[in-house]
């Protein structure tokens, strides 16, 4: 058998060994993991705006990983290029964070889709876009945190550490218990239906999704991520795997009774024994 034969031998059996069949739904998991790997590096590249840092960490002596610190540069700032920049940063930060936990659900929504490739990868974009669209749109939840809080997120923080990280996470652990997030935590979980959207529905579809998104995850990433600091990147790992794997269909429910539990325990012994808390306010 000639060298070539044989090479071409190889590679077939490889592929057979493989198995691997080049499918609607492979191709839907390979592209989330893909463009998931683009938001971080976006993110961590420094490729997004990032409106004060430069007053905030060589004049206000704030480290990006301190409570508050991007909203409080935004805020010094004070300008409406300002807050649209801390948006778009905010959004790239949670597609990120959320591109893992919804391959599940993207890759069923594209097997359940009944019509050509052409017209699955349609609904699959167009739901997609209003789903980031209502991520992008919740950075007005700690922008509204900022505004209202005497000091911003940053100064109540550091002036009531234990208060503060104690009662978030009470707070996250009730939520994480109450029947309200379990509910729409299975929703989240659930199988879909075979559907033929067009773009109009599938838009809507992704609208409604991601609100649903925001509430399951209002306790982990609108009370604990904020309050210990979103762009401290050990805690967007952690977090990124809680949200993850809480959506899993078989025992995501438990995951998420767990985390409120621990939680919970935890935000009592913050407020009860006051330990000292890895959180940083200063360079």
């Amino acid at each position: 058998m000639s060298a070539s034969l044989r090479l071409r031998s190889a590679v077939a059996d490889a592929t057979e060994r493989l198995s691997v069949d080049p499918d609607r739904t492979t191709a839907v998991v390979a592209a989330m993991l893909g463009i998931d790997v683009l938001w971080w590096l976006l993110l961590y590249g420094g490729h997004v705006p990032m409106p004060g840092m430069t007053w905030l960490m060589m004049t206000a002596d704030v480290p990006m990983a301190a409570p508050g610190a991007m909203e409080r540069a935004v805020f010094h700032v004070g300008t409406l290029e300002a807050v649209v920049g801390y948006t778009i940063m905010w959004g790239v930060m949670m597609w990120a964070m959320m591109q893992p936990a919804m391959t599940r659900f993207t890759r069923e929504y594209a097997a359940a889709y009944r019509g050509s490739g052409l017209g699955a990868v349609r609904a699959l974009g167009a739901f997609l876009g209003s789903y980031y669209v209502v991520w992008l749109l919740s950075a007005c939840v700690p922008l509204l945190y900022n505004a209202v809080l005497p000091g911003g997120i940053y100064g109540v923080t550091r002036e009531y550490t234990h208060l503060v990280i104690g009662g978030v996470l009470v707070l996250t652990g009730l939520y994480q218990l109450s029947r309200f997030k379990r509910s729409f935590l299975r929703t989240c979980c659930e199988s879909v239906a075979p559907h033929s959207d067009g773009p109009v529905r599938a838009l809507q579809r992704g609208l409604n999704h991601g609100v649903r998104c925001v509430l399951t995850s209002f306790g982990i990433f609108f009370l604990v991520m904020i309050f210990f600091g979103e762009m401290n990147l050990v805690w967007m790992v952690a977090l990124t795997g809680a949200v993850t794997i809480e959506r899993l269909p078989s025992w995501g429910e438990e995951l998420a009774v767990g985390i409120g539990a621990v939680s919970l325990i935890s935000g009592l012994v913050v407020l009860l024994a006051r330990p000292e808390l890895p959180v940083p306010f200063v360079l």
